[in-house]
């Protein structure tokens, strides 16, 4: 639908339709002002301008603001079946004069509806009902929109005056003073309806507060959480019911000075009127006057005892579902011990006691009881590395492994482990390369630093690439350093890296298929527990070229060490 500036016409009303028109349009503005029902207030329209227009029915239509369709307002004299046959006028070109002073936004005058062009569809009704004339004009809200029509009928061909233009000019205005102002009355009780639903209703705790942090109004759910009744908060500080946070005002504070929008959220304590606390997530957000201005805050609270409780309850599941998950890893671990453990003892023993026998049985020559001696030695050793390892592993986990922590120097003890392993690095035509400066010194036990690089530069060497290369590159920062022993072989199996530091876990065949599997899986672990215990970190992951890559961390100590720090150390 169109819409035009109402045309404010210079004509003149005749010396006493002045003072009935002022007397009427007070009468019209009282009711106005007294929020009388709009089909009252727009009776009262017509009823006056019927008055002063002779032989005249008027009927105002209005903007059905669901849809582009006009409804009746008020016809106080038309016939009713009249008025049932314009309802739901749609605008148009050929709608009536209503419908068309809808649709064009300006005065519509049918002389004579028998031969007007624009009344093909309403003309039968208009007839049966006497009515031979209208004209018929919009009405504009303040912002130029229009809200409806106002008609005038005449049971004879009728042609108004200037004079009657005037009047209808005036109670047009009129009319949509009542239409706007029961537009804006009924926004207004919608939404005082629609706060007091959400208010009331809300089943979370909710509040006004004026600007001094002042109780105005609690909802239900708020007097029930907190106890009081919402007569008692009512004037009552805020500080006394929810024990804020130290910054809750500053943030308050911060919000009405910027005059933002935004809301405070924290979570504090609601002290309810039995004196016991209950934990609450709280909102305060500043609301606003017409002009922008702060007017009151409003509080949102939500009960947390609940769902901290259920957070409690979960955690403590998953604490003890955790803890059921070591038990029973460790009791999966002794059982794995005392297998692997068992499997290694067998093979030593039985060759202890195989050659003890011959030994005893057989005359030997010195060279071949010499080598039965050895065998027996080497089985011994065998056996007690393998007790010694499992009880360190022991002394680890319990925290009381006997260290002492002294300066060692990193590649002294590199190069002597690779001399260590040469003839093991030979046999797989290995070359190891060794980047370190001759300066650099940890924090460590040199017993135990050289079980944790022979350990790992062993693997290197059995499972890396045949006629491949170990690298041991040694990274100084200020604090620490890092040695890496870096491969190039197929490097370590997805499934094996989570549980490479756990006990008895061996990728048998993964990283070189053909090369022998031996140990009784325990190295990488103790090795764990063993740089741990030196305040160090150890790691192991596959380098993106290939290869795997294992990196010890330890405490570097200063470039001049002093050997009583080193001793009380």
């Amino acid at each position: 639908m169109k819409a035009r500036p109402k045309e404010d016409g210079d004509h003149v009303l005749e010396p006493t339709d002045t003072s009935v028109l002022l007397e009427r349009q007070m009468e019209v503005l009282e009711l106005v002002a007294t929020g009388a029902p709009l089909e009252r207030t727009l009776d009262a329209i017509i009823g006056s301008l019927e008055d002063l227009i002779l032989g005249a029915r008027c009927s105002i239509l209005i903007v059905d603001p669901a849809g582009p369709t006009l409804r009746n307002g008020a016809a106080p004299n038309l016939p009713e079946t009249y008025i049932r046959a314009i309802d739901g006028i749609r605008p148009g070109p050929r709608a009536g004069s209503c419908g068309t002073a809808a649709y064009l936004g300006e005065p519509i005058v049918a002389v004579d509806v028998r031969t007007d062009e624009r009344w093909p569809e309403y003309r039968a009704a208009a007839l049966d009902a006497g009515l031979v004339s209208c004209w018929s004009s919009p009405i504009f809200d303040p912002r130029g929109e229009t809200v409806g029509t106002f008609a005038v009928y005449h049971g004879q061909s009728h042609d108004p005056s200037d004079r009657e233009r005037r009047l209808v000019t005036r109670f047009t205005y009129l009319a949509s003073v009542a239409i706007e102002h029961s537009r804006l009355l009924g926004d207004l009780v919608e939404s005082e309806e629609l706060f007091r639903r959400t208010f009331d209703d809300n089943p979370a705790g909710e509040a006004l507060l004026d600007l001094d942090q002042r109780f105005e109004r609690v909802n239900a759910a708020f007097a029930h959480l907190s106890g009081y009744r919402p007569a008692e908060l009512a004037g009552r500080p805020l500080e006394t019911v929810i024990r804020t946070v130290p910054d809750t005002d500053a943030c308050i504070d911060s919000e009405l000075v910027a005059q933002l929008t935004k809301c405070v959220t924290q979570q504090m304590h609601l002290q309810c009127r039995d004196g016991t606390l209950r934990p609450v997530a709280t909102t305060i957000s500043v609301i606003r006057s017409r002009d922008g201005l702060p007017s009151r805050l409003v509080l949102n609270v939500i009960d947390l005892t609940e769902s901290l409780a259920a957070e409690s309850d979960r955690r403590a599941r998953h604490e003890a579902e955790v803890a059921r998950q070591i038990a029973e890893d460790h009791s999966n671990a002794k059982s794995a011990l005392l297998t692997s453990v068992s499997h290694e003892v067998r093979t030593p023993l039985q060759a202890i006691k195989g050659f003890t026998e011959l030994l005893g049985t057989l005359d030997l020559d010195a060279s071949r009881r010499q080598e039965a001696l050895a065998r027996i030695n080497f089985a011994a050793d065998h056996l007690l590395d393998l007790v010694t390892d499992v009880l360190d592993i022991s002394r680890s986990e319990a925290g009381v492994l006997p260290l002492h922590v002294e300066a060692v120097g990193v590649n002294e003890t590199v190069r002597e482990i690779v001399h260590m392993l040469a003839s093991a690095a030979a046999d797989r035509d290995v070359t190891i390369e060794v980047s370190i400066d001759p300066e650099i010194s940890v924090w460590a036990d040199r017993g135990r630093l050289r079980q944790v690089l022979l350990n790992i530069i062993a693997n290197a060497i059995r499972y890396g690439r045949r006629g491949g290369n170990v690298r041991i590159v040694v990274t100084p920062t200020m604090n620490e350093v890092t040695i890496e022993i870096i491969d190039d072989g197929a490097g370590i199996p997805a499934e094996y890296l989570p549980r490479m530091f756990k006990p008895f876990s061996r990728a048998e065949g993964a990283s070189a298929p053909s090369a022998p599997v031996d140990g009784y899986g325990i190295g990488l672990m103790l090795a764990h527990g063993l740089v741990t215990a030196m305040d160090g970190a150890i790691s192991g992951h596959n380098a993106q070229e290939g290869g795997a890559v294992f990196t010890v961390v330890l405490p570097r100590t200063s470039a001049r060490v002093d050997s009583e720090d080193v001793a009380a150390r």
